[in-house]
């Protein structure tokens, strides 16, 4: 029987867990530990890594990276791959005075891509404090 836990024990879980050990090289790995924390609480509780991400995200202590693979298909992306959040483009001026969308930024986290490289294949979380 799966219980969900509620949002604050699990922010505290992964501050506990990212503070311990300073860098988690994937959002599973972090998931499993902050799993761990709260099955002390409740041997039921269960979070996705998903959920850990994305919770994540909103603790300043906190920094997420994301590395990428590069894809040689453009495709237009239209949220964050990491937050969720809009994209800007990353726009500059060629030599022919002609705009040119170079990659994209995101409006909240600060994740940039190029054209070619803006799929997440692993997150890192790394402690600011």
């Amino acid at each position: 029987m799966k219980k969900i836990p509620p949002k604050e024990k699990i922010r505290e879980a992964i501050k506990k867990a990212v503070k311990e050990r300073k860098v988690v090289r994937s959002s599973v790995e972090l998931a499993a530990i902050v799993t761990r924390y709260l099955r002390k609480e409740n041997k039921f509780y269960t979070v996705s890594s998903t959920r850990v991400k994305k919770i994540a995200l909103s603790i300043p202590e906190i920094e997420v990276r994301a590395k990428t693979k590069r894809s040689s298909k453009v495709k237009k992306i239209e949220k964050c791959p990491i937050c969720g959040s809009p994209l800007k483009p990353l726009v500059i001026t060629n030599l022919q005075g002609k705009k040119v969308i170079v990659g994209f930024e995101c409006v909240n986290c600060g994740y940039k891509s190029t054209l070619e490289s803006f799929l997440p294949k692993e997150y890192i979380f790394v402690w600011k404090g």
